[in-house]
Formats: structure tokens, sequence, C-alpha cells
């Protein structure tokens, strides 16, 4: 499975076995007549249990199925890699976006014409075997988080797929306490296929084009030649293929936008030390674009080698406004996120005083320590890159790049808007999505 032993020519080449390249590559090879191959920079193993348990992020340095980047303020920007990709190491949350989400969305997009491709995945009986978590695994700040919020907010009832403005029981995908693959879900059934080769350990340096045609993908001294490539590398890995490859769309261009959502914490102590749960099992949506997320413990107690600094409360802005940029240099991508101001510093504010406020008021008093909450000074990261190659401008609405022949992009870059939750399972509906559509081409 690694490559060394790379075909020199197939119908379709995706680059990326992860959320959304897993999809890809099941639904592309259902026609036997369709060669496919998926490359993927990280390893060829699957990842095992100890990987896939919701109790650790396994997100460290050492970690071979995780892939840190640069950030110019020095911000941690951490994804994953190998088969499965991001699904194999994060929190296990799976909560579709906001119904409203899609508005701005091209034709083709609106939630009833969506609905099936989010049922195929978190729906009864569905891919990612996605449930929310039930009262008797909560951690014990969940319940507190949940009574405080109900007071002045609708709660979502915990098997309706559709988030709300309001209290959100965080939905998981999950076998278990641990992590269900998008590997798992898609991939391991399709390896049988004689036209599907999977190969690891195999990083795209650049695509190989003339004028506005891509042709095919480089890879160390290999060259593969294909009838269409699909970069489903993670938005910011398809960027950094994008930038390398000095294609004649982007004109020159040595940086692309890149949209996140960042997080302040506010900190606390427990009087009493909790069971270790997963880490997030509750969210609160406001109307205003934030995403208040209670943290079940230290994060210390799931990334290995953290210094403990306390359980935390989160507070997100899931409408950024002015995106950052990822740009190439001589020693590889660099991320810069930008400073976080006007409208958007304003909303955190709002939030992380009424986290305060929460968190100091009588729900909370035997829970922990009052003289220990402590807002983070950082602003950091959601770990949510998406928005490089936009649906309607960079992109179609089936992303194909705009100006090109024979690419397209399926996965985060795509995202024209960002929702009021997290991407993940939103990029998986995307891929399913389009894939249905090319799979019928």
């Amino acid at each position: 499975m690694t490559a060394a032993d790379l075909p020199t020519a197939v119908d379709v080449v995706i680059v990326g076995a992860g959320s959304a390249g897993c999809v890809l590559a099941e639904r592309l090879s259902r026609n036997p007549d369709r060669s496919v191959l998926l490359l993927d920079r990280g390893p060829a193993g699957w990842p095992s249990p100890t990987v896939r348990d919701l109790h650790s992020l396994p997100i460290t340095a050492d970690s071979p199925y995780a892939l840190a980047y640069t950030e110019a303020s020095g911000l941690g920007i951490v994804r994953g890699r190998g088969l499965g990709g991001s699904s194999s190491v994060n929190g296990g949350y799976f909560l579709r976006w906001h119904a409203d989400d899609f508005a701005g969305w091209p034709t083709g997009w609106h939630p009833d014409d969506i609905d099936h491709a989010y049922r195929e995945l978190d729906g009864p009986g569905g891919t990612m075997n996605v449930s929310a978590f039930g009262d008797d695994e909560l951690a014990a700040v969940v319940p507190r988080f949940e009574e405080y919020w109900s007071r002045t907010l609708p709660v979502r009832p915990h098997d309706e797929p559709w988030p709300v403005v309001g209290v959100n029981r965080v939905r998981s995908n999950r076998e278990g306490t641990m992590r269900r693959t998008a590997a798992e879900a898609y991939l391991r059934a399709a390896l049988n296929r004689p036209n599907l080769i999977v190969r690891a350990d195999a990083e795209v340096d650049a695509l190989v084009s003339s004028g506005r045609t891509v042709s095919g993908v480089q890879v160390g001294e290999d060259v593969v030649g294909c009838g269409e490539v699909l970069l489903s590398a993670g938005t910011l890995g398809t960027a950094s293929i994008l930038l390398r490859s000095g294609l004649d769309v982007l004109a020159g261009a040595d940086e692309l936008p890149v949209h996140e959502h960042r997080e302040v914490l506010v900190h606390y102590r427990r009087r009493v030390e909790d069971r270790r749960t997963p880490l997030l099992q509750s969210v609160v949506h406001t109307d205003d674009g934030l995403e208040i997320r209670c943290y079940s413990d230290d994060m210390a107690r799931y990334i290995a080698g953290l210094p403990p600094v306390g359980p935390a409360v989160g507070v997100a802005e899931m409408r950024p406004g002015a995106p950052g940029a990822i740009r190439m240099t001589t020693a590889g991508p660099i991320i810069d996120l930008g400073v976080v101001e006007g409208l958007e510093a304003a909303r955190l504010d709002r939030g992380v005083g009424e986290v305060l406020e929460m968190l100091r008021s009588a729900t909370f008093a035997d829970l922990l320590e009052s003289d220990s909450v402590a807002v983070d000074p950082v602003v950091r990261t959601s770990q949510h890159a998406w928005g490089s190659m936009p649906m309607g401008t960079r992109t179609d609405w089936l992303g194909a790049v705009v100006g090109m022949h024979g690419l397209r992009i399926v996965d985060g870059s795509i995202l024209p808007t960002g929702g009021s939750s997290g991407p993940h399972a939103t990029i998986m509906m995307v891929a399913c999505a389009i894939g249905d559509r090319l799979a019928r081409a």
C-alpha cells in the first residue's frame, strides 16, 4: 500500500485519504470500468483502537497520524493524516450545520437538496454511526452547563439531527468510545475492488499541468497521468499543493485565503476530580454566531505533553471576518491567521463575559473553585480551516476549479461560508453529494 509501485496512468487520482477522500474513493470506484488511485502522505496502517479512543487526542508531534503546520504567531495548527485523516484523531464531534447556514450557497445546496447526504452519514444505520452522548456518559460539568443555558434558550431534542440556536447535545461519530473514521466507514469495504488502488506514504509534490489543463500528479520522481485530479487533502494540504504547482489560474499567486474559527478559553479548577469522558459533549449556539463549548476536562488529559491548566469552557467565533492566509516559502507553507478585531472581537468578548457570569453562578458553586476562573489571553484556533477555494467564485457547485480542466476540489477548501457548527460533518456531506453526481457522470 506504499508509493513504491505507483501506476503510470489511471482515470481518476484522489489526493488525500481523509474524511472527503475516503467517501470519493468508495463512490467513484463503484464503477468497475473507472480506475481510481487514492494517495495519502500519511502511514499505511489502520489507526489502532488506542489511536481511535475518544478519551485521547493523538495529535502530538510524534504521532504518525498528525501533521503540524507553522503559524506566523506561533499558534498550534495540526491536521490528521493517513487513512481517515482528521476523522481518526479529532474529538468525534459530528454536528450538522444549521439549515440557514446554506443561504449563501450556490443552487443545488438547499437543505432539502442535501438532507439525504447528511442522513447517509448520521441517520439511523448511517455510515458514521452517529449518536448523541447519553446522560449516563456525561462529565459532571455538562448537566450544569445544560441546566444553566436551558433557562433562557431552547434545547434541541437529542435525536433531532439539525442543530438549533440554543443548547445542543453533541452528536458523535463513534463505536462506543472509539471514533468511527471515514476510512472504516467508506474505504475498508472498497479495498477489494480491483479498480481501486490505495497508496500511502505518497506525498503529491505538484500537479502536472499544461496551460489550463491538469493531466496528472507528481509523487517524488514518479508521474501518474489521469483524466481528472480530485484534491481532498484538507484545506491546508490542498492549498499547499495548489501553490506548489504554479497553476495558470492562480496567476502567480503565492498565497491563498484561509478562514478559521478562533476561540477563547475560560479556565477553572474543579473541587473534585472527575472521570475521563470524551472531550466535548455539549455546546450552545447563539443567534450571533458564537459556539460556547463545554469541555469535559483539562485538555492535558487528552493531549500528551500539554501542561495542566484546568478544565475550560470555550467561546468560538463561527462567523469570522477577514480571512487569514496560507503562503508558500522555501521552508514550506506558513499560515498567518491575523489578528481578531472589530465585530469578531466584540462578539468573543461578549461571549466570554457570559461564560464568566455562568461559571460564577450558583449553578456551578459546588463544582468549581470560584477564585480559579480565568480567561486565557491567547485567542486560539478550533483546527477548522476552510474556504480557500470557495464554491461560486474559485470553484463551481461541484468543486471544479474555474478556468481549469481536469481539476476538482472536494474538501473544506470549497465551503463558501462558515457554519454555526464545526465543519467535519458538512465536509463529509459535501463529499457524499458531489461523489454521487460524479459517480453518475
